[in-house]
């Protein structure tokens, strides 16, 4: 644990998913944020969007 508690290391993900799109949007352990936007269904290429873009 760091001096201002938090975990080291730690990701957190906040996930949306729609009708056609699913949104990831991710804070890695320094605090910078990525985000990633996928077909939420495209069962050729996945079997789960929110898995397939935390990956």
């Amino acid at each position: 644990m760091s001096r201002d508690g938090s975990v080291a290391g730690k990701w957190d993900f906040w996930i949306d998913r729609g009708g056609t799109f699913t949104d990831i949007v991710a804070r890695d352990p320094k605090g910078q944020l990525h985000t990633k936007k996928l077909l939420s269904e495209n069962p050729e290429a996945y079997r789960d969007a929110a898995v397939q873009g935390i990956r």
